[in-house]
């Protein structure tokens, strides 16, 4: 039986983005110890590797001297046949350079002003593919990337994901009847300088397009979680009682606040649609093949927006401006192209 480690302690929208590589590899060692090093931002979500052979661990995003050393100290103590760094942080690949009776395959990146890792240590890798941010035009997504240097020989991979977790409220029940998931970040439309009376425009508009909405908000506590709930019917998913709220919901918007990262996943599971500032909802969508209208700020980088592009035929996006009829028709235009 072979010992294989993962690395993937960085942000949760990257977390999905590695999914469908994580999958070859849990493939190819369905039969084998794996263990995956996630980061704290993806704790919630660790529900998605459920198979008994793997075993989920948990790193800082940017590693501390002591996690370092314990890495260090691991490698030291226990034979690893293969190690896949799909977060390219510089520490990992030092590694090789000490351990070469394992094989490690890595994404590195090469940026305009330094690459990581510098490329003497590519030469100790296995395998590897680079991620090149000095293209003037950017041609494969990170998707892409780290999913082809996990590739495998196997005729067929099957789901090893889990894209089914119980959920503790029954989000299908409400499927039958097309909702969207609105999700809320202050910063860009208070950075766009839209009311709230702006923003309700932007849902009725879904509401008129026959979507029941169901909206949510940063994690962090604002005014606008009051505003959200004085205005609209509001489930608190600290509340026991939720599920016997949510089976006798007629409002066309509805808050959810609290909700919880099992709950989220399913919500835009078995959404019709999501809306979004880009970033973990989107790609999350994407991943689930849920139709996403992606919405960016004017300072998005176009090398940037292709490499982290979603992989979804209902994939939409636009540019969230000061408010105005004309983005008004530009929204009422996207969402009459479905």
């Amino acid at each position: 039986m072979k010992n294989i480690i993962i690395f993937k302690n960085d942000r949760l929208g990257d977390l999905f983005h590695s999914l469908n590589g994580i999958n070859n590899i849990l493939n190819e060692h369905k039969n084998d110890n794996i263990e995956i090093y996630l980061s704290n931002y993806s704790k919630n979500f660790s529900f998605l590797f459920n198979k008994s052979n793997i075993k989920i661990n948990y790193l800082s995003y940017r590693l501390s001297l002591f996690e370092k050393l314990k890495i260090f100290n691991l490698f030291l103590k226990t034979s690893i046949d293969k190690v896949f760094i799909l977060s390219p942080k510089n520490y990992f690949f030092y590694l090789p350079f000490f351990f070469k009776k394992t094989r490690f395959y890595g994404v590195t990146v090469k940026e305009k002003n330094k690459d990581r890792p510098i490329q003497y240590f590519n030469k100790f890798l296995f395998k590897f593919r680079t991620n090149n941010r000095k293209v003037k035009k950017k041609t494969e997504s990170i998707k892409n990337i780290i999913e082809d240097l996990c590739s495998n020989n196997l005729s067929k991979n099957t789901q090893m994901i889990n894209i089914k977790p119980a959920s503790n409220f029954n989000f299908e029940s409400f499927s039958q009847r097309k909702y969207c998931h609105f999700h809320f970040k202050k910063f860009l439309y208070e950075k766009k300088k839209w009311s709230f009376s702006n923003l309700s425009t932007f849902l009725n508009i879904l509401v008129k397009n026959k979507y029941k909405v169901f909206l949510t908000s940063d994690i962090e506590k604002n005014e606008f979680n009051q505003i959200f709930k004085d205005k609209f019917k509001t489930i608190d998913f600290e509340n026991n009682n939720t599920n016997k709220l949510l089976s006798n919901l007629v409002d066309d918007i509805v808050y959810l606040e609290n909700i919880e990262s099992l709950d989220l996943f399913n919500l835009i599971k078995n959404a019709s649609l999501v809306v979004s500032p880009h970033g973990t909802m989107t790609v999350m969508a994407s991943y689930l093949k849920v139709p996403v209208l992606d919405i960016f700020d004017n300072t998005i980088n176009k090398i940037a927006f292709y490499e982290y592009k979603p992989d979804n035929d209902n994939y939409k996006f636009m540019i969230l401006r000061p408010f105005s009829e004309r983005q008004l028709i530009k929204i009422e235009r996207l969402l009459n192209n479905d």
